[in-house]
């Protein structure tokens, strides 16, 4: 019988006025990636930074390799062979992916305390090597793509004898290409005998790569199952406590013909010319690949890149060369990556709705506090962003709430175009569920909303129309019910040519 590398039993954690864990019970073995899956708040990670020594548990013990261990540390847990990689990679862009690797290391030096650049680079060849990968160890990590900074974290790791990898939403800034890329990696170091935990939202991908699954609930543990004994349905249910029978709002065909927001000679580049139509309260799904001109085409909208033609909005040729220049013209835009152009981390919920608009409340150059509180209030409670506390710093809200706080930006200048470029990423399947409500009931207001995001389901979920692009064009329209994944993947990768 096969012996669990890691048991944690009956793991509890107290924080003043909250237990973030109670009772938890999860197991490892050797060469098996376990899923841990949960909404924002579950306890997932509490639980992994109690494995990996960033907090010690109130009650509960930890075994590995059936010793019984005292993780009191992240160094504790790095010399039991216990490593994390962080959504956010913690490398150095200036310095080799070698010199990242073994950043500091005692070992990497001669006798007489010279670094060994010979052995430095030898053994981080190898390890890269022996993960399936052949990147150039010498080049500096800032030219090296986001995959490559993720298998050089997962080398950095095994230079330390991992044994136990915990991953942190792994593809959240990943493009396809990538994440099986990373599979492929993950499948190598299973071989290995590496034990991994896989910390994701995506379900396509637990589903693609975990043996077992664990769901955490309100800081218990629900259930744990074999991949192959569950299904995407019963993990949801496990993780919000009720059954899903519809995860989108039902959406009733569009009977509003007027024309809000149309391009015709709007063009990406020289070659690549785009033409289409957003009708009022109609939600437009985009798809394609990487490299399809889907962003371009959205930051073309918005004013951050500019080119040959402009949008015609509500019959007039606008011109819009800065976002500025969209924003009085009734355009809003979520960009994908929340943390980096989204959110102001450091600044108060306040703050972050509020920013775009400060002209607008503000009287003889002085911010007028009440009318900014009401703006605030109005959108908390719309939006249901918990905590409520207007003085909230963003950076401690969950996933979910800070994207709704994001979209609470946008709303506040009054859109007539919303432009969601994948207003989902990252964010649990409870806060997805209310997100898609929100964009339904924003598109039952009047505005119009251009909806791009690399999963198909919620593509198909949400969109009255799918437009299907491919090296800067629309290659494929999609009315309502017409869609599935395969059908988009073909019409989206049918063609070959440059990347837009």
């Amino acid at each position: 019988m096969r012996k669990p590398l890691l048991k944690m039993n009956k793991i509890s954690k107290v924080f003043p006025g909250i237990k973030a864990l109670d009772n938890v019970d999860f197991e490892l073995f050797p060469g098996e990636v376990h899923a841990l899956m949960g909404e924002n708040g579950a306890g997932k990670s509490t639980l992994m930074k109690v494995l990996s020594g960033v907090y010690q548990q109130s009650t509960g013990e930890i075994f590995i390799d059936n010793k019984k261990v005292e993780i009191n540390s992240p160094s504790v847990a790095q010399e039991l062979g216990i490593s994390i990689i962080h959504q956010e990679f913690n490398l150095f862009p200036n310095l080799s992916a070698a010199e990242n690797i073994f950043l500091d290391r005692s070992d990497m030096k001669t006798k007489i305390g010279k670094i060994d650049w010979k052995k430095i680079y030898k053994e981080a060849d190898e390890i890269i090597k022996s993960i399936g990968s052949d990147i150039d160890v010498r080049k500096e990590v800032q030219h090296l793509s986001v995959h490559s900074h993720q298998v050089i974290e997962i080398a950095k790791s095994l230079s330390f004898n991992a044994k136990i990898l915990i991953m942190d939403e792994p593809s959240a800034a990943l493009s396809e290409a990538e994440v099986q890329k990373m599979f492929k990696v993950i499948k190598r170091l299973k071989n290995n005998g590496v034990a991994i935990v896989y910390v994701s939202h995506r379900m396509k991908e637990i589903m693609q790569i975990a043996d077992k699954v664990t769901v955490l609930r309100d800081g218990k543990k629900v259930s744990t199952k074999l991949i192959t004994e569950t299904s995407e349905d019963q993990i949801i249910s496990d993780m919000i406590g009720q059954e899903i029978s519809d995860l989108y709002p039902t959406r009733t065909k569009l009977d509003n013909n007027e024309t809000i927001l149309s391009l015709k000679e709007f063009y990406l580049n020289e070659n690549s010319k785009v033409t289409l139509e957003l009708k009022k309260g109609e939600i437009l799904g985009l798809f394609g690949l990487v490299g399809s001109g889907i962003q371009t085409l959205a930051e073309r909208i918005f004013g951050l890149k500019k080119g040959k033609g402009f949008p015609v909005i509500k019959g007039s040729e606008i011109k819009i060369n800065s976002p500025q220049d969209a924003m009085d013209n009734g355009i809003a835009y979520l960009p994908s990556d929340r943390h980096n152009q989204g959110i102001v981390k450091e600044l108060t919920v306040r703050e972050n709705i509020t920013l775009p608009i400060l002209s607008k409340l503000s009287k003889k150059m002085m911010i007028q506090g009440n009318k900014e509180l009401d703006t605030t209030d109005t959108y908390i409670k719309q939006l249901n962003i918990r905590p409520s506390n207007p003085e909230q710093i963003v950076n401690l809200l969950s996933g979910g709430n800070q994207q709704k706080v994001v979209l609470a930006k946008w709303l506040a200048t009054n859109p007539t175009i919303l432009i969601l470029e994948e207003p989902t990423r990252g964010v649990d399947v409870g806060a997805k569920s209310e997100i898609y409500h929100l964009i339904d009931e924003l598109s039952k207001e009047g505005i119009s909303i251009i909806f791009i995001s690399t999963e198909m389901p919620e593509l198909i979920g949400m969109s009255d129309r799918i437009l299907v692009m491919n090296n800067g064009t629309i290659v494929k329209e999609f009315e309502r019910g017409e869609a599935d994944q395969h059908k988009l993947l073909k019409e989206a990768s049918n063609l070959k040519g440059k990347a837009v």
